[in-house]
């Protein structure tokens, strides 16, 4: 399978990306494809694959990780989470903080560690996601950089 991955930049793709994470179960709605990096993968003109950095000072929270049913389980995940890896350490980010509540295992996987939510800075809790998109019950986790 031949993937090639696209910044979301328009209006088009961001409608596209929104989509394959509410099909995914995923929220969307407080997404700013104008302040936030998001990342498509595609086959061909088709979408089968999102990820998000939201950057918050020298942190960043990773978030909206979906993979098109289909082709789960081909490392379309783990390639846009490395992009996304390399992205925040370019930018000279000291870690990366998610929430989840179904990926737990795949994180873990790629050296993510959980946190006590008391533990991630102020800047990544008063985020949307942080604050009041995600359950409570969703698991906290953080890689430094």
């Amino acid at each position: 399978m031949e993937l090639t991955y696209r910044l979301i930049d328009t209006a088009e793709r961001f409608e596209s990306f929104r989509t394959l994470l509410r099909a995914s179960g995923l929220p969307a709605d407080d997404l700013d494809y104008t302040r936030d990096l998001l990342v498509g993968y595609y086959e061909g003109d088709q979408l089968v694959g999102t990820g998000a950095l939201e950057v918050y000072d020298t942190y960043a929270l990773l978030r909206s990780l979906s993979v098109k049913l289909g082709i789960r389980g081909q490392a379309v995940g783990t390639n846009i989470t490395e992009y996304l890896l390399a992205e925040a350490r370019g930018r000279g980010l000291k870690g990366i903080y998610l929430l989840t509540e179904r990926a737990r295992g795949f994180f873990l996987k790629k050296g993510f560690t959980d946190v006590a939510r008391e533990a991630v800075p102020d800047a990544i809790k008063a985020s949307s996601e942080f604050s009041y998109v995600c359950s409570t019950s969703a698991v906290v986790m953080h890689l430094p950089l």
